[in-house]
């Protein structure tokens, strides 16, 4: 009983001090851009975070898949746990290479057709 309490107190304590810390050195940085008079444009939401909702739903999706494909294989070699984090972890990597690849022929196609119109 009492270890349980421990630990949901230390998880919360934990989760409050990366919170507070998190927002402390936040306003940290962005007294210092002001101090030096530098414009606070590293704040703001580029194209890169456009396709955030494709990156989250390609990753929940494969873990999903990992899930499943893990319990299958838990199921015929009898692995417990260890062959649903495998598949979890290798189908979530695949699926971050995919958006990566994504992006970076998204952003080449776009520096094409910059290029032909000017």
């Amino acid at each position: 009983m009492a270890s349980e309490i421990i630990g949901m107190t230390g998880f919360f304590i934990t989760l409050i001090v990366f919170i507070s810390m998190y927002f402390r050195t936040r306003h940290i940085e962005r007294m210092e851009l002001i101090k030096h008079g530098k414009p606070a444009t590293i704040f703001k939401v580029g194209a890169s975070d456009s396709n955030s909702a494709l990156k989250l739903g390609l990753l929940l999706l494969s873990i999903g898949f990992g899930l499943l494909i893990g319990l299958f294989v838990d199921y015929m070699f009898d692995t417990e746990p260890a062959g649903v984090f495998v598949c979890i972890l290798i189908l979530g990597g695949i699926s971050l290479i995919f958006y990566h690849l994504y992006m970076e022929k998204k952003s080449n196609g776009e520096e094409k057709e910059t290029d032909m119109m000017v």
